[in-house]
């Protein structure tokens, strides 16, 4: 038995020979556990504490690398190593000016370095501020130091941005300069081998938080100066970022989508628009709108109720060209988004265009384009539906009594879809007639 404790001590001691470079040594952990619990750690008790210090100090001076890295330093300083012990809940107050290291062998080695340490890092750290990564930035200004300088508040923003957020290095910049520029430039060959590039490449997951937000700042100033072109290509952008399966949208969205929808609904989306076909422009944007919210739709974010609701809202526009962008968008959402939120409004609708319908000349020509654009828009969306909400037959009246203006030619677009599903079904009652013939025969 004496041998076998005897073995197990020198087995011990080879191991804190082992770790004895990285961690504390034996009488800075007895000193250090007798300040914070009043007792001196001994035996088996001191060792397994020096191994759990060995593995945090690791984690730490990994962690603290990673940071000096991302913060383009080529060495590890005192800043990054403050950030590693965050990270890991290590307590700063060792750090602080009221700290006292107790005394032992190396007192005249401890006392200078307590002194270098109380010296520079004198100022308390705000440690809340740092873990709290989920606080608003409203909440982590009020938590600051407020006798902190500025350049530290700058390097504490830093470390609350995720991975994905921080700065792109040199051959990143240089492909989102190439990228963005070719996309917007004059000519289309190259701009296709670009947007080809974004709808496949997976290297372009790290450079997501800037070509969105560059996509939705863009976007804003060109709706505002009215560009069609570049408002195109921004879209087409979109798109291909929507069809690469390589990279995951979801946390963008929020950049996406008002983009989207204000090249959908705005009042007005080019400078010349008896020239450009800016009505193709919201057609194309309602799509790529359908299709992210048939990508990302979830019960967790709900975006289709919030953008029902923007289209909701654009058909109460005093503006044709939103309400035809509403109608193309709500045509998109379904047979139920047409039946709750468009066939209520026919009528105040047709009341909105029947002004420039019955003109011979109109004031504004884009507002009558704009009233011919929406009754047809109407008639071919509604009639489905209204087929199944009235039965047959069909009273001429009773459509110009509930829908105003529009009641005649939804009246007739509404016979004409009955017809059509009358020669349907003959047709196929034709086929399968002449399929059973032929089996018998």
């Amino acid at each position: 038995m004496k041998y076998y404790y005897g073995y197990i001590l020198d087995s011990i001691n080879e191991d804190w020979k082992r770790i004895y470079t990285a961690t504390l040594s034996r009488t800075s952990l007895q000193n250090i556990s007798k300040v914070y619990i009043g007792e001196t750690l001994t035996g088996h008790m001191i060792h397994t504490v020096a191994q759990s210090v060995r593995e945090d100090i690791s984690k730490i001076v990994v962690e603290a690398v990673k940071y000096a890295r991302r913060t383009r330093s080529s060495k590890v300083k005192m800043e990054h190593l403050l950030f590693a012990l965050e990270e890991h809940n290590i307590n700063l107050d060792l750090l602080h000016l009221n700290y006292t290291w107790p005394e032992s062998e190396d007192k005249e080695d401890t006392v200078s370095t307590s002194r270098v340490i109380k010296r520079k890092y004198q100022l308390p750290l705000d440690t809340a501020s740092i873990r709290g990564r989920s606080l608003t930035p409203e909440a982590r200004a009020l938590t600051a130091p407020t006798s902190a300088p500025k350049h530290w508040l700058k390097r504490e923003q830093v470390l609350l941005m995720g991975n994905k957020k921080f700065p792109l290095s040199k051959e990143q910049q240089e492909f989102f300069v190439l990228i963005t520029e070719t996309c917007m430039g004059i000519s289309e060959p190259t701009r296709r081998d670009a947007l080809q590039r974004l709808s496949f490449d997976s290297s372009l997951q790290p450079m997501l938080p800037k070509l969105s937000l560059f996509i939705g700042e863009a976007v804003k100033v060109n709706v505002v100066q009215q560009n069609f072109a570049l408002l195109l290509y921004l879209m087409r952008m979109v798109h291909s970022l929507l069809v690469n399966s390589n990279v995951k949208l979801q946390n963008y969205l929020h950049l996406f989508i008002p983009a989207v929808l204000s090249c959908t609904v705005s009042r007005q989306v080019c400078a010349f628009p008896a020239v450009q076909n800016h009505w193709a422009l919201r057609e194309y944007a309602a799509n790529i709108m359908a299709e992210l919210v048939k990508t990302f739709d979830s019960d967790d974010n709900s975006i289709m109720p919030r953008v029902i609701n923007i289209y909701k809202a654009g058909l109460q526009s005093s503006s044709l060209t939103t309400i035809y962008g509403s109608l193309i968008g709500l045509s998109k959402m379904g047979k139920y988004a047409v039946r709750g939120c468009v066939i209520p409004q026919i009528r105040a609708i047709s009341a909105i265009i029947e002004m420039h319908l019955t003109k011979e000349e109109s004031d504004n020509d884009l507002n009558k384009q704009a009233a011919i654009y929406i009754r047809h828009r109407l008639l071919k969306m509604s009639a489905p539906i209204l087929k199944n909400m009235h039965e047959p037959p069909d009273i001429l009246e009773q459509y110009s009594r509930k829908y105003g203006f529009l009641g005649c030619s939804l009246y007739d677009a509404v016979v004409l879809e009955r017809i059509m599903d009358d020669v349907v079904e003959e047709v196929d009652e034709e086929k399968l007639s002449a399929e059973i013939a032929a089996m018998d025969s």
